[in-house]
Order: structure tokens, then sequence, then C-alpha cells
């Protein structure tokens, strides 16, 4: 999965809206570009954005 403006997504490839990308990138097999930013913006809210913080910090 890609960022609207990366040029490795493929030609004619549907833009999706945030809640049916965040649907498929949680597909078994989904792939989601981490060269063009996809992740970044993904991962965060895929993950929760307090993964990896401990009370009290």
């Amino acid at each position: 999965m890609h960022a609207v403006d990366c040029e490795e997504a493929p030609a004619g490839a549907p833009v999706l809206t945030l809640e049916r990308a965040l649907d498929v990138a949680q597909q078994p097999g989904v792939r989601v570009c981490s060269l063009c930013g996809a992740a970044a913006e993904l991962d965060p809210v895929l993950k929760g954005f307090d993964q990896g913080f401990e009370e009290g910090e």
C-alpha cells in the first residue's frame, strides 16, 4: 500500500479513504510502503500511539 504521491504505486491504483486504508493494511499479506511514508502515517494508528511507552514516563 502506498501514499497517493508514491512513485512506486501502480498506475491506476484506487485511492482509499483513511478508514478503508486502515482496514486493508490489517489484512494478511498486505505490506505498507515505508519509502513513501504510508507506513509512517498508518502504523501509529494501527499499533496505537502509546505503544512502547510505560506508565509514569
